[in-house]
C-alpha cells in the first residue's frame, strides 16, 4: 500500500539473516507493516547472487503480508568522495537500484556523502552526477532513491536542510525522495521538542524537501544532544529528544501515511516496546 492511500506503517530495519524467507517471517512475529533491509552486506562492496525464484517467493510473499518495504544502501557508499571510491559507489548504488526494484521494494535510502578535503560546492555536484549515473545505470523504472539527512559529523553532506534539499530535488522528479532522520536531525541543530520548534521545523521541510518527497522517516531517539553533531541512536524515549517530543512530532497531520522506521540498539524486548512507541505515535487523524 504507497503512502498517498492514507495507511500509516511502522517497523524496524530487519535482518535478512536466514535468507528473504525468515526475513518476512521476523517482520510478521514482530507485526511490523513496514520494514528496512540490506539487500547485501552494509560493509562490503559485493553483491550476492539472488535467484529468480528467491526473488518471486520474497514478492509475493511481501504481498501477502502487505508489508510497505524499503532498504539502506550500503555504508561504504560515497558519491561525493574521491575518484576511485567514487568509481566503486556508483557501480555499488547501481547494484543495489537493480536488486529492490528486482524485490519489490519502494525505495533505496542512501546518505548523500561526504566531502572530506573538497569543497562542498564541488562534493554536491559530485554526489548529484553520482546518484543520476547511478539511476540510469541501473536501468530500472520504479524504485525511488530515498536521500537521507545527516547528523553533520565530519564533512557530511547534507546536515542542513537547504543543502539536503538541493541534492533531493536534484534527482529526477519520478525518482525523487528523501529519508528523515530525526536523531540526524536533533544532532545537526534542529530542536523539535517544544511547539514552536517543530512548527519552525516542520516550515523548513515543507519549505526546502516538500512533503510529497518524504518516502520514510527513520523515527530514532538520539544519545547525544542538540547540535552534537555526533550520530548516535537511542531506543524511543530514552534519549535527549525524548517521548513527548518524538510522539508530538510523529503525529503531526503531516505525516500521515509516511512509514516509520526504527533503527535502534538490537534487543528482543526493546524491538518490542520501540514498535509500540512508533504504532502509538501514527497520526490519529
Amino acid at each position: 500500500m504507497r503512502r498517498g492511500e492514507g495507511v500509516t506503517r511502522w517497523g524496524l530495519h530487519t535482518s535478512v539473516a536466514g535468507g528473504w524467507v525468515e526475513m518476512l517471517a521476523r517482520a510478521a512475529r514482530m507485526g511490523e507493516t513496514a520494514a528496512q533491509v540490506f539487500v547485501k552486506s552494509n560493509r562490503r562492496w559485493e553483491m550476492p547472487a539472488l535467484s529468480e525464484e528467491e526473488r518471486e517467493i520474497f514478492r509475493k510473499g511481501k504481498k501477502a503480508q502487505d508489508l510497505w518495504v524499503c532498504s539502506h544502501a550500503g555504508y561504504l557508499i560515497n558519491v561525493a568522495g574521491g575518484r576511485e571510491i567514487r568509481k566503486k559507489s556508483i557501480a555499488a548504488l547501481a547494484e543495489e537500484i537493480v536488486r529492490a526494484e528486482e524485490l519489490g521494494l519502494e525505495g533505496v535510502v542512501v546518505h548523500c556523502g561526504s566531502r572530506g578535503e573538497g569543497e562542498a560546492r564541488v562534493a554536491r555536484k559530485q554526489a548529484v552526477e553520482g546518484f543520476r549515473i547511478a539511476l540510469e545505470r541501473s536501468k530500472t523504472r520504479r524504485v525511488r532513491l530515498a536521500l537521507e539527512n545527516s547528523a553533520g559529523q565530519g564533512t557530511a553532506l547534507a546536515q542542513d536542510l537547504k543543502e539536503w534539499g538541493e541534492l533531493v530535488h536534484s534527482i529526477p522528479r519520478d525518482r525523487r525522495a528523501a529519508c528523515l532522520d530525526t536523531a540526524h536531525a536533533f544532532a545537526a541543530g534542529y530542536d523539535f521538542r517544544t511547539e514552536d520548534g517543530r512548527g519552525r521545523f516542520l516550515g523548513e521541510i515543507t519549505r526546502e524537501i516538500g512533503r510529497e518527497n518524504i518516502l520514510v522517516i527513520h523515527a530514532n531517539d538520539s544519545m547525544t544532544d542538540c547540535g552534537s553533531k555526533v550520530d548516535r541512536h537511542e531506543h524511543l524515549g530514552h534519549g535527549k529528544i525524548g517521548g513527548p517530543a518524538l510522539r508530538a512530532f510523529l503525529g503531526e497531520k503531516i505525516w500521515r501515511g509516511v512509514p516509520r522506521i526504527g533503527e535502534l540498539p538490537p534487543g528482543e524486548r526493546e524491538d518490542r516496546e520501540n514498535l509500540a512507541f512508533l504504532r502509538e505515535s501514527c497520526p490519529k487523524t
